[in-house]
């Protein structure tokens, strides 16, 4: 039997009276990358927050690497669950370094001295990253693509076994979403991870899964060359948005 990391079970969740979440039930296995997409205002963000802990479903049962995170402590889920929101902005002169350093506050505590193992972790996500040269520079005063790889080495020196992450790519050029990409496969040899994204190329990109939320459910999930078809395209996005083929792989395009 396939172990899951991550696993909701008839999970909904409502604002108010306003239902963001309906009776939602996933299974994403370990040692693998997983795509949550949809258009604006599907539950994208909200299923984030429940699967982390910061709001909790009003029916239902999230389970991360086995354990119930209703019945979790925070020590424990900052080991088992790392997060990438969508935009960050620090209320403190926080230098790159410090801020990579609170990924390590799981293991050391906030008052603690980082030790050997400690800056082998934050120089090894550092550089491949390409942010070692600004460990001295101000968190805030950075480009908003700067602070969104800042804040992807943070989650991935935390060291988890899942990581979520929440539209990561929004800010990056090309380049560096490709970079992204490669480095988060590569982490699927022993790391789970779940991220938002608006476009579906970057699902297809990688060997990956796909899941399609709509106005709070999921309609779709499984490998995303599969999954990503015109049909459901055209549910979520519109007629305007098509998939094409290719030579080598599939991709999404425009059809204007």
């Amino acid at each position: 039997m396939t172990e899951q990391a991550i696993s909701l079970e008839n999970v909904s969740f409502s604002y108010d009276k306003d239902m963001i979440l309906r009776d939602l039930s996933i299974a994403i296995p370990k040692s693998r990358i997983c795509f949550v997409m949809g258009n604006n205002g599907s539950g994208k963000t909200t299923l984030l927050k429940n699967i982390m802990g910061f709001l909790s479903p009003q029916k239902g049962k999230i389970f991360i690497d086995g354990q119930d995170v209703s019945k979790t402590d925070r020590h424990t889920m900052s080991r088992l669950i790392s997060y990438v929101p969508q935009a960050i902005h620090l209320n403190t002169d926080f230098s790159v370094i410090d801020y990579l350093s609170l990924g390590r506050t799981p293991y050391v505590g906030l008052i603690s001295k980082l030790k050997g193992d400690d800056f082998q972790i934050i120089e090894k996500f550092s550089t491949r990253l390409g942010i070692d040269s600004i460990f001295g520079a101000t968190f805030n005063n950075l480009s908003g693509g700067q602070k969104q790889i800042v804040a992807i080495a943070r989650s991935l020196i935390q060291d988890t076994p899942v990581i979520i992450m929440d539209e990561p790519m929004s800010a990056l050029d090309i380049g560096k979403q490709v970079e992204l990409l490669q480095l988060l496969y590569e982490l699927t040899d022993n790391k789970s991870i779940l991220l938002t994204t608006h476009n579906p190329n970057h699902a297809l990109a990688i060997h990956s899964d796909a899941c399609f939320m709509k106005q709070g459910s999921i309609v779709a999930y499984g490998a995303s060359v599969d999954v990503i078809q015109n049909e459901l395209l055209s549910s979520i996005y519109g007629d305007h948005v098509v998939l094409d083929q290719g030579t080598i792989r599939k991709s999404v395009v425009f059809n204007l």
